[in-house]
C-alpha cells in the first residue's frame, strides 16, 4: 500500500526537515536585508525627504503573523528582490507549523542623526544634514548572528537528511 503525497506519512517526514528549512529561509532574508542596509548606511535625502529607514526582517513562530511596535511595512518598491510571499504556502501546509516564519519585513521608524556640513548638496537651512538610521556595527554583529544561526540551521538539516536516510535502510 502506498501513502499518499499528501497523507500523513509524507507529511510526518517533512515535518523533520521544515524547523530548519524554514530557518534557513529566514536567516538568508536577514542576511539580504542586512547587506540592503549596509549598502545603505551612509546616504542622506534633501530637507524635505527622509533617509533611506533601516530595515528589519519580523520572525515568528508558526503561521500568524503580527507587527511589533514601532515598525512599519515599507511602501513597495522598497525592498528589491523577491522574497517570496509572507502568507501561508503549499509548503508551509505540507510541512506543518514546526519552525519560523518571516511576517515580514519591517522599516526602523527612529530618525538617522543630524550632522553639520553646510557644503552638503542635502543640507538645510541651518546647515544639518539628516543621515540615514543604519548603525553598521549593529548590522555588523546582527550579520555575524545571522551568519551562524545559518550555519546551524544547514548542519540540523543535515543531520535530519541522515536520519531520513537511515530509515529508509531499516
Amino acid at each position: 500500500m502506498s501513502v499518499a503525497a499528501d497523507g500523513p506519512g509524507m507529511r510526518g517526514l517533512l515535518r523533520g526537515l521544515s524547523a530548519p528549512a524554514s530557518g534557513l529561509q529566514a536567516q538568508k532574508a536577514r542576511i539580504d536585508t542586512i547587506a540592503l542596509n549596509l549598502a545603505n548606511a551612509g546616504t542622506t535625502a534633501p530637507p524635505e525627504d527622509v533617509p533611506f529607514q533601516r530595515r528589519i526582517v519580523e520572525l515568528q513562530e508558526g503561521i500568524q503573523a503580527t507587527a511589533a511596535p514601532g515598525l512599519r511595512a515599507p511602501t513597495p518598491p522598497a525592498i528589491p528582490g523577491d522574497w517570496g510571499t509572507f502568507g501561508v504556502t503549499a509548503v508551509d501546509r505540507a510541512m506543518g507549523e514546526d519552525g519560523v516564519r518571516i511576517a515580514g519585513i519591517m522599516e526602523d521608524l527612529t530618525e538617522g542623526p543630524l550632522v553639520y556640513d553646510p557644503g552638503h548638496p542635502h543640507a538645510d537651512d541651518q546647515g544639518y544634514v539628516r543621515l540615514s538610521n543604519v548603525d553598521p556595527t549593529q548590522e555588523m554583529m546582527e550579520l555575524l548572528e545571522a551568519r551562524r544561526l545559518f550555519e546551524a540551521n544547514v548542519s540540523a538539516f543535515e543531520a535530519m537528511k541522515t536520519i531520513l536516510r537511515r530509515s529508509i535502510d531499516i
